[in-house]
């Protein structure tokens, strides 16, 4: 399953991210976030950032939003920065579920 991120969360939010992400991984399934807007803030998050790689989480963040946002440098290094064709490949080669998270 991949989840894309739109928005900006708050530590309630990613909770409930996370625990989406762990049970498509406990059925055996891949899970990964992607961050795109002004969700490639969380992906700042230092907290955020260590609970997605003790859940073996992947994290992608779109570069150019990141760019626009001036956060390419402070990204955490667990999170994988991608560009538009990647994003693609993500979506049609490695994930059979995509969710569009809001909140």
């Amino acid at each position: 399953m991949l989840i894309i991120l739109s928005k900006s969360l708050t530590v309630e939010d990613y909770s409930t991210v996370f625990e989406t992400a762990w049970k498509t991984r406990e059925k055996g399934e891949p899970a990964a976030i992607l961050h795109v807007q002004d969700a490639c803030i969380i992906a700042t998050n230092d907290e955020y950032c260590r609970r997605l790689a003790e859940g073996r989480v992947k994290a992608y963040a779109l570069r150019a939003d990141c760019q626009a946002r001036g956060l390419l440098e402070k990204v955490g290094k667990n999170v994988n920065i991608i560009d538009y064709r990647e994003w693609v490949k993500l979506a049609m080669e490695e994930h059979d579920k995509i969710v569009s998270w809001t909140t």
